[in-house]
């Protein structure tokens, strides 16, 4: 299970600019040719968006991410995931999609799929 969540790391700055946690990249599933990661940020490790990456001879990239994320931390998170996703594999990428802010993220729960009245005893 360790293997699936990369370290967090923290910025230090020039101690003139304040300790901010950086966007961190925690793997949901992993099959022979894709990757799927939740992608956090902040003190409280705040569900920013999702990334899919397709793997053959070539990557293909999606990135989904909440509107809330400005121009400035979207670059540094391209940047991130390029230096530390994308360049370990030594691939060309075919093509990387950004979706901002396209829906609303809807969490569901066991209990949302299960009624405890259905059992079928």
């Amino acid at each position: 299970m360790k293997e699936n969540v990369r370290d967090f790391k923290v910025y230090k700055g020039n101690r003139k600019t304040p300790t901010v946690f950086m966007p961190r990249f925690i793997r949901d599933v992993r099959t022979p040719n894709s990757e799927r990661y939740s992608i956090i940020m902040g003190g409280e490790f705040e569900l920013i968006g999702t990334l899919d990456l397709h793997i053959s001879d070539i990557v293909q990239a999606t990135l989904v991410i909440i509107p809330d994320v400005d121009q400035e931390t979207l670059e540094l998170l391209v940047g991130l995931i390029k230096m530390e996703l994308l360049a370990p594999l030594e691939l060309d990428i075919e093509s990387f999609n950004i979706f901002k802010g396209v829906s609303d993220c809807i969490v569901l729960d066991e209990e949302d799929f299960f009624d405890e009245d259905d059992n079928d005893d």
